[in-house]
Order: C-alpha cells, then sequence, then structure tokens
C-alpha cells in the first residue's frame, strides 16, 4: 500500500510526456513557431499583430491554444510587457533553431538551382591547413562570392565523427593507410614528402656534406606517436643510426612546430610545401637529406551519400584546379591515377 502513490505518479508522469509528444508532433504548426519567436522579439501583442498582419485578438487566441495543447505557461504578461517563462524560452530557442534550418534549406535549394553554394563545413588537418585551405578559399570566393566556409581543424580520428554525423561536409588532410569505413569515399589530390627542416642560422644549415648521424644531439620536433608518418620516420633514423633524443617535441600544430624550430637548436620532420611555405619567409632551411617514401597523402574524404550532391561536385571541383594551379607554380605535372599521385 505505501508504494501505490509512487506507482500512481510515475504513471501519471508518463501519461503527460506522452501527450506533450503527441501535441508537438501533431498541433504544433510552422505559424506557432514564428508567432512565439515574434513575441519574444517584440514582447507586445499589440505590435506581433501588425509585424504578422492578422488581429491582437488571433494572436492571444493562437497562444492560449499553444499553452493549452502543451498545458504549460509560455509567456507571462506583465506591466513590461510579454515576458517568456523558463518553459517558453525552451520553446523559442527550439523553434528559432528550427526557423534557421528552414531558411538554410530555402537558400540551399536556391543554389542548387543556380549552381552555387552558399555555405561548406569542412574538417582540416594540418598537412592542409598552411597551404592548400587558404588557396582553395580564394579561389571559391572567386566563384562564389556568397559562400560562407566553416573549417574545424584536427586529426582525422577526431574528424570522422562529426563527418559521420553531417556536422561537416567534407575532411581535407593527410588519408590514412587504413580503410576508412563503408560509408566513406576518399580521393588523393596529391602526395607531399616528409624534409628536414631547421630554423636559419641552425648549425646544420651551413655543412657542406651533411650526413644524417650529425642530427644526434640535437632536440626534434616529430608527428605523435602513432601518427601516419612517425613510424616510417622512426624507421628510418633508426637505419641510419640516429636516435631520438629524449629532448623532443610531439606535436600536430603546424604554427606550434615552426615557433618551436625558430627558437631553438630543434630539427624538425615537415611536408614539403609547408617547409617551403616558411622558407619562403625566411623563417626555416631544408636540409639536404632524403627520406624516400615518406609522404603526406594530401586528399579529400566524405560520406558516400554526398557524391552527387552539386555543392560537393563544386568544391571537389575547385580542390582540383586548386591543386593543379599549385603544382603548376612548382612545375609539377599531375598524373590523373590517383593511386601514383605527385611529389610537391
Amino acid at each position: 500500500m505505501n508504494n501505490l502513490p509512487f506507482i500512481y505518479s510515475v504513471k501519471l508522469w508518463v501519461i503527460d510526456v506522452a501527450k506533450l509528444d503527441w501535441y508537438i508532433r501533431t498541433n504544433l504548426k510552422l505559424r506557432h513557431l514564428q508567432l512565439l519567436v515574434a513575441l519574444d522579439d517584440f514582447r507586445s501583442v499589440g505590435r506581433v499583430a501588425g509585424y504578422l498582419n492578422v488581429s491582437q485578438p488571433a494572436v492571444s487566441k493562437t497562444l492560449a491554444t499553444i499553452e493549452e495543447g502543451l498545458e504549460v505557461t509560455l509567456f507571462d504578461r506583465t506591466t513590461r510587457g510579454m515576458e517568456p517563462t523558463e518553459h517558453g524560452e525552451c520553446l523559442i530557442r527550439h523553434a528559432r533553431g528550427i526557423l534557421d534550418q528552414l531558411s538554410n534549406v530555402r537558400d540551399d535549394m536556391r543554389d542548387i538551382s543556380e549552381g552555387r553554394i552558399s555555405r561548406v563545413s569542412m574538417g582540416v588537418q594540418p598537412a592542409a591547413a598552411t597551404v592548400l585551405m587558404p588557396q582553395f578559399i580564394a579561389r571559391l570566393e572567386a566563384e562564389s562570392v556568397e559562400t560562407t566556409v566553416s573549417l574545424l581543424e584536427g586529426t582525422m580520428d577526431a574528424l570522422l565523427p562529426p563527418l559521420r554525423a553531417g556536422d561537416i561536409d567534407i575532411i581535407v588532410g593527410n588519408l590514412p593507410p587504413r580503410p576508412l569505413g563503408a560509408e566513406f569515399s576518399s580521393e588523393l589530390l596529391y602526395q607531399d614528402p616528409i624534409v628536414v627542416v631547421v630554423r636559419r642560422n641552425h648549425p646544420l644549415a651551413s655543412v657542406q656534406r651533411l650526413r644524417w648521424d650529425m642530427l644526434n644531439g640535437y632536440p626534434m620536433v616529430l608527428p605523435p606517436t602513432g601518427a601516419f608518418t612517425r613510424g616510417p620516420i622512426d624507421d628510418f633514423l633508426a637505419h641510419h643510426k640516429v636516435s631520438v633524443p629524449r629532448r623532443h617535441i610531439e606535436s600536430i600544430s603546424t604554427l606550434t612546430n615552426v615557433g618551436v624550430l625558430q627558437l631553438t637548436d630543434s630539427i624538425g620532420f615537415l611536408s614539403r610545401g609547408i617547409a617551403r611555405h616558411f622558407a619562403a619567409l625566411g623563417l626555416l632551411v631544408e636540409l639536404p637529406l632524403v627520406l624516400p617514401n615518406v609522404r603526406m597523402h594530401v586528399g579529400l574524404v566524405w560520406r558516400k551519400e554526398r557524391h552527387a550532391t552539386t555543392s560537393h561536385q563544386l568544391v571537389r571541383r575547385v580542390f582540383h584546379e586548386t591543386r593543379d594551379g599549385m603544382l603548376a607554380a612548382l612545375g609539377e605535372n599531375f598524373s590523373d591515377d590517383a593511386s601514383v599521385g605527385v611529389p610537391v
């Protein structure tokens, strides 16, 4: 008998939630959401009526109908005007999100019809952030001046979940050697060799006949353990009897790595594209040491269902044109065989 009140209250709560769910799914209309947002913006029934071109009684009646259906008070009538309650603030916040999404749908539908894109969200790895992405954005803006580009930087493991969830449209960066999963497609844009770099005026920068064993004793800036390029670098150094010193930095941050190299005698391992960029700025020098077959495989990853959309095809085309322009400036030729790629 002592448990009956508890069981009874739980049953009533479930019924209330079911009723709330039913009302939201079947009776809450788009015009209701627009009215709630307008009431939050204007805080006046009269001003909302004028804005929506309806009568004041119609506004009051619609609000009362919504509150009755939800069985909550959404606005308090005060001397300062209409003040949303906690329930009201919750519903208005989601109403704004829904209306914004519908606005995005309108824009996307228009852009598909006109062969343009208004927004693109991309995950970017450091391998592409310094050189490829700025040139891509400049070329995209030249074609579609109203495009908004949203960038999220991170590792491949960090970027795949938002790609899978649809929060980003495409990933740009170093393609992993392992398959990514049946739901993803990928494309190689070019290959970028790893080179050895130091700051200008580094003791090794002026050595005429540099050997690998001369790197011993210097601190290093390396990719993190587990990065696609770290294993081959470690193997190559071990083969040439170069020990990774205890004083070393493991980082995927290009700016951090370059900053450390500038201020210390550290030896760094960067992609040639990034190394040439900072060498042109007078910050780094590439050492005449070759790491054969240690390369960044810079490319694109996307969900397979995105392949046929106009915006996706445009983004890929602009990336191809950006890649071709970069390689042409370096005097390289590009092979259409993506399995071959191109050294930068």
